[in-house]
């Protein structure tokens, strides 16, 4: 028997962690809304039991956590592949610096994250792995293998073999293949056809993406008609694949306006260059950069924001970072668009500026004048892809988590009756 308890991202999306069998943790991740910051279930956890820790990719929401996990005496091995650990790297140093982070969570000092990095051991993609671990007084094994998701450069599915179980972990995962990363290829492979447990991320459960030809075609009009009208253009995005993908998109187009790169997009953008076997065609990015120029210091976006240009920021969700600023500058210009791309998570200043036309700058409630516009550049997989891939596995079971409630529900709801379809509860266990 395997037990497998939900410590987050059950019925709502962020905050990855699962625990299993007490020992080992998939992901570790925070889930920041404008309350605050979020843990897993701490009092279902105690950290100094878990033997290893298997990382699916770099984001936040699956590795945040980490450094209060290794304060409260976390000290095991974390599984993740190599641009993963390099980019949960920046990711995590860069966490220093959100506020709500920083003022009250003492574990994110740089002691804690160097920490984390030092515990980081890096593996391959379709090579199985196994640690030895101890059952009360029984010597026992848990074999390990990561296979591409799809979702981000570096991010993985990863299949467990343990106590006579095999669990599959989705952990974010795209079928698409975009400009940056190659869609996940691992519907057939032969070690994969006898699953008894498959946990399913469920972001978009509910619905279909648009085809992303036509995403594509809609938001370069979008930014041509901004231009066009003597207007700038914001582009608030994820720092990691998103905001590459983006800049790449935008730089093959004949814009005769400065194209500029802003935040923690920097850096990710200097990684995947400098690893570009981790991407699909280092060159296509590499060609973008000579055309888009980074932002070097906060002073600069004051003389930007004075001409016509297409700006590509951080955050995704308008939640922090220098976004904010640009916000503060040319809220109240009706000439400049803001184009989203990405999730905007519930209470966040994206899904305020969708629903209200608002958002909050330094603790301050601003009525925005821009024209505000969404666009589907998602990197999850849609229902149609998520169900094509569970047939196509066949699972025993499939628990659903990483996605609100409607989307769990609506996954769940489209299953053949030959498979086994749970929607866990925060903090509840399931025994496979």
């Amino acid at each position: 028997m395997v037990d497998i308890t939900f410590l987050g991202s059950a019925q709502e999306v962020g905050r990855s962690c699962i625990l299993i069998n007490d020992t080992y943790l998939l992901d570790a991740g925070i889930k920041i809304s404008e309350e605050g910051q979020e843990y897993p279930m701490m009092n279902l956890l105690d950290p100094y039991k878990i033997q290893a820790v298997f990382l699916s990719h770099a984001h936040l929401d699956h590795t945040g956590a980490l450094p209060l996990l290794n304060n409260n005496g976390l000290n095991c091995s974390i599984y993740c592949t190599k641009i993963t650990k390099k980019t949960t790297k920046i990711l995590l140093n860069d966490s220093i610096h959100i506020e709500m982070l920083s003022v009250k969570e003492p574990a994110y000092d740089q002691e804690n994250i160097t920490k984390i990095m030092s515990l980081m051991k890096p593996v391959d993609y379709n090579r199985e792995y196994n640690q030895q671990y101890k059952d009360g007084n029984k010597e026992k094994k848990i074999d390990f293998t990561f296979l591409d998701a799809g979702h981000i450069p570096g991010s993985s599915s990863i299949l467990l073999k343990i106590d006579g179980k095999t669990i599959l972990y989705s952990g974010d995962i795209n079928t698409l293949t975009t400009r940056l990363t190659q869609g996940l290829n691992y519907f057939n492979q032969n070690q994969l056809k006898n699953i008894d447990c498959f946990i399913c991320e469920s972001t978009y459960g509910d619905r279909d993406h648009i085809p992303r030809q036509q995403t594509e075609k809609e938001f370069l009009q979008a930014i041509k008609d901004t231009l066009k009208k003597g207007g700038k253009v914001i582009i608030p995005t994820f720092s990691v694949a998103r905001a590459q993908e983006l800049a790449i998109l935008v730089s093959q187009q004949n814009f005769t306006v400065p194209i500029y790169l802003d935040g923690m997009a920097k850096k990710v953008t200097d990684l995947f260059l400098s690893e570009s076997d981790s991407i699909k065609n280092g060159n296509l990015l590499r060609q973008a950069m000579k055309k888009v120029q980074y932002v070097k210091k906060r002073d600069d976006r004051v003389t930007i924001v004075k001409e016509q240009c297409i700006i590509i920021t951080t955050s995704g969700m308008v939640a922090g970072g220098p976004v904010i600023d640009y916000l503060k500058y040319l809220y109240n210009d009706q000439k400049t668009a803001i184009l989203l791309t990405g999730y905007q998570a519930p209470n966040c200043n994206g899904r305020l500026l969708l629903d209200e036309q608002r958002a909050f700058v330094d603790g301050i409630g601003l009525n925005v004048r821009c024209t505000i516009k969404q666009f589907d550049f998602s990197a999850h997989a849609g229902k149609t892809e998520l169900i094509a891939l569970i047939k196509a596995l066949n699972p025993k079971i499939v628990l659903f988590n990483h996605g609100e409630k409607e989307s769990c529900f609506a996954l769940a709801n489209a299953m053949p009756k030959t498979i086994t379809a749970i929607v866990p509860e925060l903090g509840e266990t399931i025994t496979i």
